[in-house]
């Protein structure tokens, strides 16, 4: 389990999405960019691998999609175009830091995972923590 729209809505209004190709085995949920159909993991991204999951790996921390897989993509700054005031997602599983509360902005690091201390836009600020720690509620900040 990695990444999902906070509301059914956001599915309905709006495709932010664009396919590509990893290279590499890959987490579902893993943050990056795509160049040429492909996707690779970055730091300061704005896009990130929301797969849907199938199979008995389906809804754990860590789901991994082996390399040559076609990924679905998700682009925040297009989810954010769409929705100004509440591009808010949720994530859940490995792509989490050990540590986080509701306030910080999470950004991701080279290996597409995410950290505590963002300042500048692209980051991801919680909201509010799910569960007893499953997850965070956060919202997309582009710009």
């Amino acid at each position: 389990m990695a990444i999902k729209f906070n509301t059914i809505g956001q599915i309905e209004k709006t495709y932010c999405f664009e396919d590509a190709i990893v290279e590499s085995d890959v987490l579902n949920g893993t943050f990056g960019e795509v160049n040429d159909g492909v996707f690779t993991p970055a730091a300061n991204a704005t896009k990130a691998i929301m797969q849907v999951e199938v199979g008995d790996d389906e809804g754990m921390d860590e789901y991994k999609i082996p390399a040559g897989s076609h990924v679905r993509v998700l682009d925040f700054a297009a989810l954010v175009k769409q929705y100004p005031k509440n591009a808010n997602i949720e994530i859940y599983g490995a792509q989490l830091p050990d540590t986080y509360a509701v306030g910080d902005k999470l950004v991701s690091t080279a290996d597409g995972v995410l950290e505590t201390g963002g300042s500048a836009a692209p980051y991801f600020e919680i909201k509010k923590i799910i569960g007893n720690k499953l997850g965070v509620e956060a919202t997309a900040v582009m710009e």
